[in-house]
C-alpha cells in the first residue's frame, strides 16, 4: 500500500552529494512474459546511465553510488510480483536510500539522476485518487483506517476508558468526551497531512451528534457517511465496502462538477477548451492547467518529438517543419507532455460531456491561432 509516510520520504530525500537515480518503468498488463519484459525495458534505460558509473569526473563515493542503484534496481525488476501499470524506482546506494511506488496508470519510461528525486510523474498519478480517513464510532469505542484505492490500514483505536454509568446525564457527558478525543486524534491526523478526506461510519442515532463536534477544518473534508448498524468495532469487510461506495459518490460528483466548470468556462470565451483536437492543440504550447479525460478513451494520432507538437493527423511538423511519428495512442502523449510541463491530469469516469468530445482542459493562457 503507499502510504503518505513513504511519498513524503521520497518528497524530503536528499543525496547531501551523491546522485538519486529515479526510474520510471511501464508494467505490461499481459500477465505473459511480464517481468521479462519489465526486466529488458529496466535494462535499457540503466543503459544510459552506466557510463556514469565510470565516469571519472564523478567522485569515488557517487560512482559507487550509482553502481549499487543500478544493481538494486535490476534485482528489483527481476522479481515477480509487479501488478500492471507502472513502478517508480528511487534509489541512493551510498546513503542507503530505495523506494519503490506501484502507480496504477503507465507513465512514460524515463530515468533521472539528480540530487533529489524526480516525482513530478508520480504525483500527477497520485494526485488522481484521495487519501482518506475512514472512523467507525460509538459510544464505546472507535476505529479508524487510511483507505488509499480499495486499500485500507488500521491506523488506530480508541476506547471509553470510564466505567459505565446509569445515570443519563453522566452518560452523555461521557459520550461527548469520547466523541471529542476521537475528533482530536482525527485532527492530529489531518494536520500531519495524512489523509485529504474524512469517512465517518456510526449508529444513525450517534451519528448526526458526532458530525456536530467536528472541527471547522474536518467539515471541510467530510467526504460522506455511512450506518454501522452492528458494533463500530467489527464488521471490517462490510465497513470497507461502504467506505469505498462513499468515496466513489465523492468522487463521480467532483468528476462531474470538474467538467462543468470547464465546459462552462469554454462557452463563456474563458481559458478553456473542450474536445480532443484542441486540447492536443493546448499541450503542444504547454498551456494546459488541468487536463480532463474520458476515462479509457484511445485515439491514434501523431507527434513531434521536438517540440511536443501533438494533432490526429500530419506529416510534418509545423512547428518545427521536421518528421512527425505516429502515435498508436495520442491521448497517452498528450498526458505525459501535460505531466513534464506541471500540469494536472484528472480521468473522468462519470458520465458527463467528456463522453461526446473525449477530452477537455482549463488553461493557463489564451491559445495562439494553430499554424
Amino acid at each position: 500500500m503507499i502510504t503518505a509516510d513513504t511519498v513524503n520520504r521520497i518528497l524530503r530525500f536528499h543525496g547531501q552529494g551523491l546522485p538519486v537515480v529515479s526510474l520510471y518503468a511501464r508494467v505490461p498488463c499481459q500477465p505473459q512474459g511480464r517481468v521479462v519484459s519489465l526486466r529488458s525495458e529496466v535494462d535499457s534505460q540503466l543503459h544510459v546511465i552506466r557510463p556514469m558509473a565510470k565516469d571519472r569526473s564523478l567522485g569515488h563515493d557517487a560512482r559507487m553510488s550509482i553502481r549499487g542503484d543500478i544493481d538494486r534496481i535490476m534485482d528489483v525488476a527481476g522479481q515477480e510480483r509487479w501488478p500492471p501499470g507502472a513502478v517508480a524506482l528511487f534509489s541512493c546506494s551510498g546513503l542507503g536510500f530505495f523506494e519503490e511506488v506501484i502507480l496504477p496508470r503507465q507513465v512514460r519510461e524515463r530515468v533521472i539522476v539528480d540530487e533529489t528525486a524526480w516525482v513530478r510523474p508520480m504525483l500527477a498519478v497520485l494526485d488522481e485518487y484521495h487519501r482518506c480517513c475512514v472512523a467507525a464510532v460509538d459510544r464505546e469505542g472507535a476505529r479508524i483506517w487510511e483507505l488509499y484505492r480499495d486499500e485500507m490500514q488500521e491506523r488506530g483505536t480508541l476506547s471509553l476508558s470510564a466505567k459505565p454509568v446509569r445515570n443519563q446525564d453522566k452518560l452523555e457527558e461521557l459520550t461527548k468526551r469520547h466523541f471529542r478525543e476521537v475528533i482530536t486524534t482525527i485532527d492530529k491526523l489531518y494536520r500531519g497531512g495524512e489523509f485529504e478526506l474524512l469517512i465517518v461510519g456510526g449508529h444513525r442515532p450517534e451519528l448526526p451528534r458526532f458530525l456536530d463536534l467536528l472541527t471547522h477544518e474536518l467539515r471541510g473534508v467530510l467526504a460522506g457517511t455511512f450506518p454501522v448498524d452492528d458494533d463500530a468495532r467489527s464488521g471490517f469487510g462490510e465497513l470497507k465496502r461502504q467506505a469505498i461506495a462513499v468515496v466513489d459518490r465523492y468522487e463521480r460528483a467532483g468528476e462531474e462538477r470538474m467538467v462543468a466548470e470547464v465546459v462552462e468556462t469554454s462557452a463563456a470565451g474563458g481559458l478553456a477548451v473542450l474536445g480532443l483536437e484542441r486540447c492536443l492543440w493546448a499541450g503542444s504550447v504547454s498551456a494546459v492547467d488541468r487536463l480532463l479525460i474520458q476515462d479509457g478513451a484511445i485515439a491514434p494520432g501523431v507527434i513531434c518529438d521536438r517540440d511536443h507538437w501533438l494533432a490526429l493527423a500530419g506529416d510534418t511538423c509545423p512547428l518545427s517543419g521536421g518528421p512527425v511519428r505516429t502515435a498508436p495512442d495520442v491521448i497517452d502523449e498528450l498526458v505525459q507532455v501535460v505531466i513534464d510541463d506541471g500540469g494536472a491530469i484528472k480521468h473522468v469516469s462519470a458520465d458527463t460531456a467528456l463522453t461526446e468530445c473525449v477530452a477537455a482542459a482549463s488553461l493557463r493562457f489564451p491559445l495562439p491561432p494553430e499554424p
